[in-house]
């Protein structure tokens, strides 16, 4: 198993009935594409509320996605999330079965230019 990040990888368990809930699979795919809040998400993937936080829940506790702060225009921010979620492979080879992983680097100067190239 390969951990490209400090925290411990959740276990394979956790990840493929993670990755078994479509709506799951949504959210990944639209926060892959850039940030967006619980209601953007909620309205895009045709989500209640609560159902749409307690996915989120699930998958910032496996680290498969990081809550960002976004200023709004009225001096208030909200809370958007992006998926770190690069690449899950499974392997059987040779008796054995491995998986890995892969999640998107934090890139602190890549954050930088993006906010700059907001104002």
């Amino acid at each position: 198993m390969t951990d490209d990040s400090e925290m411990a990888d959740p276990d394979l368990d956790t990840v493929v009935a993670l990755l078994d809930d479509e709506h799951v699979r949504s959210i990944l795919t639209a926060t892959s594409d850039g940030p967006y809040s619980a209601a953007e998400l909620g309205e895009r993937c045709g989500l209640s509320t609560s159902s749409i936080y307690r996915r989120l829940n699930r998958l910032t506790d496996a680290d498969l996605l990081e809550e960002r702060t976004r200023p709004r225009p009225d001096g208030h921010h909200e809370t958007v999330y992006v998926s770190r979620l690069d690449r899950f492979e499974v392997t059987i080879r040779d008796g054995e079965l491995s998986w890995t992983v892969e999640r998107r680097s934090t890139d602190v100067a890549d954050e930088l230019t993006r906010l700059w190239g907001k104002f």
